[in-house]
């Protein structure tokens, strides 16, 4: 039986998709059974910033986005969407540009995905 891996993903890889129109979400269902997830906490990150009027137009594409994949939008138990996506690691494979909280969702025993030279999804990690 396939395996099957909850994604969270994270603000920068909803703007990094956005920004260089990388189809990650279709990529990585092209390689793995996945469910996708985000948090109550990432999209506050992402209103915040969109008060500057480039990110403004890419949220809109990224709720665009959430509903047309129909990601599973989670409660955020705090506001450091930081630690929660590392403590959430345990059960999700998070997806993150962010090199220092991959490093640390590694330290924590937890497996990202993440976008490689702007141009595809880098899974090797849920994928062998």
């Amino acid at each position: 039986m396939e395996k099957s891996y909850k994604i969270m993903i994270d603000t920068n890889f909803f703007l990094t998709m956005v920004r260089y129109k990388i189809h990650a979400i279709e990529e990585i269902k092209n390689n793995v059974k996945a469910e996708f997830y985000t948090t109550e906490g990432v999209i506050n990150e992402l209103k915040g910033l969109s008060k500057n009027k480039k990110i403004k137009k890419e949220f809109e594409i990224i709720k665009k986005i959430i509903e047309n994949q129909k990601i599973i939008l989670l409660e955020s138990k705090t506001n450091d969407v930081d630690k929660e996506l590392i403590r959430k690691s345990k059960d999700y494979v998070i997806a993150t540009n962010d090199k220092e909280l991959r490093k640390k969702i590694k330290e924590n025993g937890g497996k990202t995905i993440f976008v490689r030279k702007l141009t595809f999804v880098e899974m090797n990690e849920i994928t062998g």
